[in-house]
C-alpha cells in the first residue's frame, strides 16, 4: 500500500523517529537526539521506499523489522539479541497504539478505513496519537532507567 508524500513527511518520518526513540531508550543507551533523528530519518526513508514494492502487507512489516533490528545494531554497535528485543518493544507499541486508536476513531467518526485512508488530514489525524506514544513511552522509559542507575550508583553516608 502506498502512503501519499505528504502523509509520510507529516506522519510517516514523525513515526519513525520514535521508533528509533523507543529503540535506544530500550536498549538503554539514554535518548540521544543527535543519533536519533538521523537513525529515525533512515528507518523512515526506508519504510516509505518498502511501502513502494508490490509486497503483501505482512512481508513488508517482517523487511521493515529487519531493517530496524539491522540498521540499530549497526548504528550502536550492540548485540544482535538487543537489537531485537528493542525492535520488538517498537514493533508491539506501534501494533497496540495503531490498532487501539484507529478502533477509536473508526467508532467515534462513524467513518469506514477507506474513507479515513482517502482524507490526507483524517489520515494523519488518525495517525498522530501513535507517534506521541512513541515518544511518551520512550521519555517514561528512558527516565525509569536513570532513576535506577542513579539509585544504584548512590552511596550510603554514615
Amino acid at each position: 500500500m502506498q502512503i501519499p508524500f505528504l502523509a509520510w513527511l507529516l506522519q510517516g518520518l514523525p513515526e519513525a523517529i520514535g521508533i528509533a526513540a523507543v529503540m535506544y531508550s530500550v536498549a538503554g543507551f539514554g535518548l540521544r537526539w543527535r543519533t536519533i533523528v538521523p537513525v529515525g530519518i533512515l528507518f523512515g526513508v526506508a519504510f516509505y521506499l518498502i511501502r513502494l514494492l508490490p509486497i503483501a502487507f505482512g512481508v513488508n512489516t517482517l523487511l521493515n523489522f529487519l531493517l530496524i533490528v539491522l540498521v540499530f545494531q549497526k548504528a550502536t554497535s550492540c548485540r544482535l539479541a538487543l537489537a531485537i528485543r528493542s525492535g520488538l518493544a517498537a514493533l508491539i507499541i506501534v501494533v497496540v497504539a495503531e490498532n487501539l486508536f484507529f478502533i477509536l476513531f473508526v467508532s467515534a467518526l462513524g467513518l469506514d478505513t477507506e474513507a479515513i485512508y482517502n482524507i490526507l488530514w483524517l489520515r494523519l489525524l488518525v495517525s498522530w496519537p501513535n507517534v506521541i506514544v512513541l515518544f511518551t513511552v520512550a521519555v517514561i522509559y528512558n527516565s525509569m532507567l536513570n532513576r535506577r542507575v542513579n539509585k544504584e550508583n548512590q552511596v550510603e553516608y554514615k
